[in-house]
């Protein structure tokens, strides 16, 4: 037979005599426990994630783009924009003294004359029957002439100073300039008789006369 007292008392010491009149400071109101609020060890209270208004401000960014198109149409309005006009330098004529005159006079005036005398001794034009019968001589007498009339075109343009008097220094100009056409037309195979070598050597004539006048 069973002893209802003991298993009586047994019962009651296993019960606490005062049950709980609510839910635990660790339960929540439905009797679970209650779900936690932040990290372990986080301050009760603390916000687990920044708030959204305290990021940082995109005005300086919009700031920098509105200056960065500013300074690119600057520079775009100064690439176009036409340069202002260069003031124009007065013209300097160059004046020389009379000997610096008289020395350019005389210095010009001597190659025009070894000119002239090269030009007449290599082409035969003071001697009779100057030319060879002979092929090779022919030739060779032919080159000679060439050379005189080109290597003297360009003594004479060598020995041309600014200081020369205009009318001497325009008449060796044109000297040398048709010298230069004689011998380039010769080297090209140019013959005496040729209408245009006809009118060059004539020409030449009357700019070696020219310029022997003026130098008098």
């Amino acid at each position: 037979m069973v002893n209802n007292r003991f298993g009586h008392q047994r019962y009651h010491r296993s019960m606490s005599e005062h049950p709980p009149s609510g839910p635990s400071a660790a339960h929540g109101p439905s009797g679970y426990p209650a779900a936690p609020t932040g990290f372990p060890g986080a301050p009760v209270g603390s916000p687990t994630w920044p708030s959204p208004s305290g990021g940082p401000s995109r005005w300086p960014t919009f700031l920098a783009l509105a200056l960065a198109v500013i300074a690119s149409g600057l520079a775009i309005v100064g690439w176009f924009r036409p340069s202002p006009p260069l003031a124009a330098q007065p013209s300097k004529t160059p004046t020389y003294t009379e000997q610096q005159i008289s020395d350019a006079r005389n210095r010009v005036c001597a190659a025009v004359d070894t000119t002239h005398k090269g030009v007449v001794l290599q082409s035969g034009a003071n001697k009779q029957d100057a030319v060879s019968s002979d092929p090779a001589l022919a030739e060779g007498q032919a080159a000679n002439a060439r050379l005189s009339i080109i290597s003297g075109s360009w003594y004479l343009r060598d020995h041309l100073d600014p200081a020369t008097p205009q009318p001497l220094a325009d008449a060796v100009r044109h000297l040398y300039s048709v010298m230069l056409d004689i011998g380039a037309n010769y080297l090209a195979g140019a013959r005496d008789a040729d209408q245009a070598q006809s009118a060059l050597l004539s020409d030449g004539d009357s700019a070696f006369a020219r310029a022997l006048g003026l130098c008098k």
